[in-house]
């Protein structure tokens, strides 16, 4: 079952390349990202006292070749959406009890908003541009609601058209 979350990103790391255990095994290359994924209260937009900053990874040749490219131009302050899996296991530890461990494998990234400041930036000139050369335009009179219309000719709205 695929899973998403989206945040605010802090941090993205450089490829990283780390040992196996089994030395016939090639070592895992991860990347590693840091996003803000706290809540805003839908009602208010108070941001929630409780922060939710999670570090998610990508491991593997297949993943990193497929995500490379969008971290590659991920920057700090953009939005971005995670794709991911919980995978849990079982396994017997060392004392011979069983244990559980669960993690995250994320898979896919996509920005959803860029930054603001590289937005402004880009728009700027065209925002300046546009305030310089501004000229005020007459609109078009909007039509009106027939239901208006026949209150202001008096009638009180009972030639409105409704049964009641």
């Amino acid at each position: 079952m695929a899973n998403q979350i989206s945040g605010r990103v802090i941090a993205v790391s450089q490829v990283q390349t780390v040992a196996t255990t089994d030395a016939s095994k090639p070592p895992l290359k991860k990347r590693e990202i840091y996003i803000d994924c706290t809540r805003y209260d839908p009602y208010t937009g108070e941001r929630s006292q409780y922060e939710n900053k999670p570090l998610l990874e990508f491991a593997g040749d297949k993943t990193l070749e497929k995500v490379n490219p969008v971290l590659d131009q991920v920057q700090k302050d953009d939005i971005v959406t995670i794709s991911f899996e919980l995978q849990g296991r079982q396994y017997k530890g060392q004392d011979g009890k069983t244990k559980f461990s669960t993690g995250i494998r994320c898979y896919d990234i996509a920005i959803t908003r860029k930054a603001a400041a590289s937005v402004q930036q880009t728009a700027q000139p065209a925002q300046q541009q546009y305030f310089d050369n501004h000229q005020p335009q007459q609109q078009a009179p909007m039509a009106q609601s027939p239901f208006v219309r026949d209150q202001q000719q008096g009638d009180g709205g009972k030639n409105d058209g409704l049964p009641f």
